[in-house]
């Protein structure tokens, strides 16, 4: 009885989870959206290694960061490396960011504050482990 209640649950949700998966997979095609790995502690609480992360690509094209924005940048030293880090603040055409755990991050104390051109997105969304699924603030 409990495995034919099952089946009826999955042949109603299915519709809907193939359409899920379809914008999904449109949105992350289109690249306007990018799951991101994170590595290492240096946003540690907000976002510690191993979770996954959805960066809106788009978030900064007709607008700047606002402080306290978890933000995607190229790194100014290795601009084909990629950074998570919070906007601190502007300067002029350029974004101070740090990270959350100042004490094991390499952020704009180093290299200063990061050219407009080098920021790749904003980072909105934890969704893996799905026990820390939720917004990243």
């Amino acid at each position: 009885m409990e495995h034919q209640r099952g089946g009826a649950f999955l042949r109603r949700a299915a519709p809907f989870l193939s359409v899920a998966a379809l914008v999904a997979g449109s949105c992350l095609y289109l690249r306007r959206f990018e799951r991101y790995a994170i590595t290492g502690a240096s946003m540690e609480p907000a976002l510690v290694e191993g979770d996954w992360a959805i960066i809106d690509r788009r978030a900064y094209r007709h607008q700047p960061p606002g402080a306290g924005d978890v933000v995607m940048v190229k790194d100014p030293r290795l601009p084909e490396r990629t950074l998570v880090k919070r906007a601190a603040g502007r300067d002029g055409a350029s974004t101070r960011v740090i990270g959350d755990n100042a004490a094991q991050s390499t952020d704009s104390r180093v290299f200063g504050a990061v050219p407009d051109e080098l920021l790749v997105g904003r980072v909105l969304w934890r969704y893996w482990p799905l026990r820390r699924f939720g917004r990243v603030a």
